[in-house]
């Protein structure tokens, strides 16, 4: 008896080894240079985010751009500058201008929009929400009601009042029309839960800019605008 009908009859080809497929799709995917899977993972990343809508949603809001008297409002604070003014000293608030320097006040109106009392001091409230980007990250040297001068009032719920914001400045950094240009930031209220108790506001974003015209008011020391 024959090889062929020792296995059942005819001629027929050799069976292929087991795993030399598998060997052959490596070895081509080996040849296949690097950059051209980058190119296809790109490919298919682009793709994928089209269906989506593409890469546009990421894009960031513009910021909002007010003007002197337009209010901003979030869940802590509703605010609003009213106006700038140069001023030689201010005492009044706590502000005392050395020599060479003079004093730049914001009077804003503000009410707390929270559930409990907020404080001015320290960098809570106004001063944390407020921001002249001329000054880099420094809050108001000091802060007062307008219409007794009070330092540093507490602000009650739900009850507007209206605040001076003083800085010191050097006596040639601003003139009388120069545009100053104010940053408003947000702020989210947090629980602490380990090193701090109790609710606080903080974690300031960038919400909103404000431009107003700066009025000089010369040697006296009051904010009011020239008649």
């Amino acid at each position: 008896m024959n090889a062929g009908a020792a296995n059942g009859g005819g001629d027929r080809a050799p069976a292929p080894a087991r795993g030399r497929g598998s060997r052959w799709v490596r070895a081509a995917a080996d040849r296949v240079p690097t950059t051209w899977l980058a190119g296809l993972a790109t490919a298919l990343f682009l793709a994928g985010t089209a269906a989506f809508g593409g890469l546009s949603t990421a894009v960031a809001e513009p910021v909002p751009e007010l003007s002197a008297g337009q209010e901003h409002t979030n869940a802590q604070l509703a605010l609003s500058v009213q106006r700038a003014v140069l001023v030689d000293d201010l005492p009044e608030v706590g502000v005392e201008a050395g020599a060479g320097e003079r004093v730049l006040a914001l009077i804003a109106t503000v009410e707390n929009r929270w559930t409990e009392p907020l404080p001015t001091a320290g960098d809570t409230s106004v001063t944390q929400a407020v921001r002249i980007p001329d000054f880099g990250d420094a809050r108001p040297d000091a802060v007062a009601r307008y219409d007794d001068a009070t330092r540093y009032p507490w602000l009650q719920p739900r009850v507007p009042a209206e605040v001076v914001m003083a800085w010191t400045v050097d006596a040639g950094a601003f003139e009388a029309g120069d545009t100053l240009s104010i940053e408003l930031h947000d702020t989210r209220l947090s629980l602490g839960r380990l090193v701090t108790a109790g609710e606080a506001w903080g974690d300031p974003v960038l919400a909103a800019r404000v431009s107003v015209s700066i009025t000089d008011v010369g040697a006296g020391a009051s904010t009011e605008e020239p008649r």
